[in-house]
């Protein structure tokens, strides 16, 4: 029963706890990329995010082709059209989809991203107005509830993330897509600062620390069950 247990909870941890770590890396990156950009940070909404877990495990279903996967320092730009967008005409969200195995997908949206939107919208190719795209998505100032889920595709991940109120409308540009002076220097790589990374916000709950609360409960349970096994062992004393 002990051995039972020990391998419950090391899968839990394992793939539970995996989950969590992307999920907070990914709000991360895009908080990042907001602080720099000097916006509002995203807020996680649950509701978007289980819509986007929905679509990530609908996407890995299709059977796309392996994409190629973003890589830094590449003399040429990336991205996955092959996937295709939930709502095209961004009447609820506007949508951003990756697949990945480096949880890498954000900062590449945000520095071969902003390299796309500083080109003229006449001379970009098909894949560099796709991570234009993606680089306004993400910093669009108005969009400010976030949603973000993943999905395993063998060998690699498919990460779906949404925005709400959607962004990337046209005529809006220019309010929303503030500093446009940055674009000279923020293809750089953003300076990682302890004492302004904040906890990301969240709305109805957050179904991380529920994950956190079932973990504990079952290594309480563990520990509990150790104690009275202990507890329950006949004591023998040494005759003289």
């Amino acid at each position: 029963m002990f051995l039972f247990l020990m391998v419950f909870v090391s899968e839990l941890c394992q793939n539970g706890l995996g989950y969590v770590n992307i999920m907070e890396e990914v709000i991360m990156h895009h908080n990042e990329h907001r602080r720099n950009w000097l916006v509002p940070e995203f807020t996680m909404s649950n509701e978007l995010s289980e819509e986007c877990e929905d679509y990530a495990k609908h996407l890995a279903t299709l059977k796309i082709p392996d994409q190629k996967l973003y890589k830094d320092q590449e003399d040429f730009f990336v991205d996955h059209l092959a996937f295709p967008l939930s709502d095209p005409l961004k009447n609820s969200y506007t949508e951003n989809i990756c697949e990945f195995k480096n949880n890498n997908c954000v900062r590449y949206w945000s520095t071969a991203g902003a390299k796309c939107y500083r080109k003229a919208k006449n001379r970009r190719t098909k894949i560099e107005q796709s991570l234009a795209d993606k680089f306004s998505a993400i910093t669009w100032k108005s969009s400010v509830n976030i949603g973000i889920g993943w999905a395993p595709k063998n060998p690699a991940n498919i990460l779906v993330v949404r925005y709400s109120p959607p962004g990337n409308n046209p005529g809006e540009y220019e309010e929303n897509i503030e500093n446009e002076e940055f674009l000279d220097y923020y293809t750089l790589t953003a300076v990682n600062e302890e004492e302004i990374v904040k906890n990301p916000k969240t709305s109805g709950g957050s179904r991380d620390n529920a994950l956190r609360k079932q973990i504990n409960v079952t290594l309480f349970v563990i520990i509990l069950l150790l104690s009275l096994n202990i507890e329950s062992r006949p004591v023998f004393s040494a005759s003289g």
